[in-house]
């Protein structure tokens, strides 16, 4: 299987995630996107979902490229090879915008892959 076939298989993986999920309230914090960026990877990390969820929101409308960035970087320092398939979902959702968007919003999207981070086995064998 070749890299082209592997996003294919993580984008229809993402997409049919994001349609079964139903999105936290979007909820920000009261809090620097600094913060924000902290609390998000130590709730995952923690396997706090609705922190992560209110972090994510923080950073969804305060610096959306943070999140992504962020988002991109614990699902390779925490998750790892623990969850490829969540690694591979993250991944394929930094793709950009219009691809969220056809799948639903950067809410939609982001909210699917914090909670899935979330829940995932963790290894920081990368870290």
């Amino acid at each position: 299987m070749n890299g082209h076939d592997i996003l294919s298989i993580a984008r229809q993986q993402l997409a049919d995630a994001v349609s079964k999920t139903q999105p936290f309230t979007f909820e920000p914090l009261n809090v620097s996107p600094w913060i924000a960026m902290s609390a998000l990877q130590k709730a995952i990390r923690r396997g706090q979902d609705r922190l992560a969820q209110r972090a994510a929101a923080t950073l969804l409308s305060t610096s959306p490229e943070r999140l992504w960035r962020r988002c991109g970087c614990i699902a390779f320092e925490d998750i790892g090879i623990a969850d490829l398939d969540t690694v591979a979902i993250v991944t394929v959702a930094l793709a950009g915008k219009r691809f969220r968007a056809s799948l639903g919003g950067e809410w939609r999207v982001a909210s699917c892959i914090v909670s899935r981070m979330v829940h995932a086995p963790k290894c920081r064998a990368a870290d």
